[in-house]
């Protein structure tokens, strides 16, 4: 065992600790990497993707350091800009996204470590610097999509040079993202490092949903504007959902969460959140009530977590356990406990490994 896993073994041990010394027994939790935090920056989703790689790489043995989250948001804004250009400015364009596309450019460029490219959060402290921040990352989307309008105007099609133009913008807000680096005295490409420290394969991620405007036990195409790639989600019966999830923490996988934070204020419950408001009175959420908050958009795409375990309160209630990228100062140590009608209505998906699913596979798979 390396440093790095060393390192991350005794942090969970630690973690895990202080999770199950509060009012919660039988917790299971999934060992993974530090907190990290997204300083006021709109990147939640890059955050929450790159720690589940982080615990990917954990989970299967191989030594690795923080990764850099900003380097797939760098590509991505390429990727998107792309699209938004091939679509005449009639496609998703923005800072949010999903685990998708942390995927799909992992497995296009590879992977950074932090050290090397951290999209220019190192410099940034206090919340004063975060909120200017949050302001410049504003300029730039508006930047961004006011250079891709023109070039639609133009009607000039020089895709290459459209996207220099997107390059250079980013940067200057975040810095070059490095296609090679010297890490360790060694030289490496992204791509390289990823398939040295991390061979870890997207297309045995897998996209989960639960909703009966589509049909079931079939990959369907979930209508959020964050998924500009038209990928498909497995959609599955909502209590086939929720123990699919269960079995795939109790097997050692952790996930990516997509849901909603802001409907009922759930969120200020310093880390333990319940639904309040629309059937807080309900014993147990179910199909009807979670597809009339999707169609009412009452539950929306806001927010990404890192679906690290879940445990279970004094009176038998259940709790799910996210890694939020807001800092060790909101929730729990940085940590929130989502009871499980809250997770079952405000839940828009959750990203897993196929073997947290079907098992390990054979070597004929």
């Amino acid at each position: 065992m390396g440093k790095y896993s060393t390192f991350f073994v005794l942090l969970f041990t630690i973690f895990q600790s202080c999770v199950s010394s509060k009012r919660f027994s039988r917790t299971v939790l999934v060992p993974s990497t530090p907190l990290k935090h997204q300083k006021f920056t709109g990147q939640c989703w890059s955050f929450a993707s790159t720690s589940l790689l982080e615990a990917e790489a954990l989970r299967l043995g191989y030594d690795i350091p923080e990764l850099s989250s900003f380097f797939y948001v760098y590509h991505n804004y390429l990727e998107n800009a792309a699209d938004y250009l091939e679509n005449q400015g009639r496609s998703h364009l923005n800072n949010g996204d999903l685990t998708f596309s942390v995927l799909e450019i992992f497995s296009k460029y590879g992977a950074v470590p932090e050290s090397i490219y951290n999209g220019g959060l190192e410099t940034i402290k206090h919340k004063k610097e975060m909120r200017n921040r949050m302001t410049a990352e504003n300029q730039m989307n508006d930047l961004i999509r006011s250079k891709l309008d023109s070039i639609i105007a133009t009607g000039v099609d020089n895709r290459q040079h459209s996207i220099t133009i997107i390059s250079d913008v980013l940067n200057k807000y975040l810095g070059h993202a490095p296609q090679e680096f010297t890490y360790n005295n060694a030289r490496y490409t992204a791509k390289e490092y990823a398939e040295k420290f991390m061979p870890l394969r997207a297309s045995d991620y897998l996209e989960l949903t639960s909703y009966d405007h589509l049909p079931f036990g079939q990959s369907v195409i979930l209508r959020i504007p964050a998924n500009w790639r038209g990928k498909g989600y497995l959609n599955l019966p909502l209590e086939q959902f929720i123990e699919t999830i269960d079995k795939a923490i109790n097997s050692g996988f952790s996930l990516v969460w997509d849901g909603d934070i802001g409907p009922d204020g759930g969120f200020k419950d310093n880390g333990y959140v319940t639904l309040k408001g629309e059937y807080q009175t309900l014993p147990t959420i179910t199909q009807k009530e979670r597809q009339s908050a999707f169609d009412r958009k009452t539950t929306q795409d806001e927010h990404n977590m890192h679906l690290v375990g879940m445990t279970y309160d004094s009176s038998g209630e259940k709790f799910y356990i996210l890694k939020n990228t807001w800092g060790s100062n909101w929730g729990v140590d940085g940590l929130w406990y989502l009871s499980e009608n809250y997770f079952r209505l405000r839940t828009i998906s959750v990203t897993v490994h196929r073997d947290g699913i079907y098992g390990p596979r054979t070597i004929t798979d």
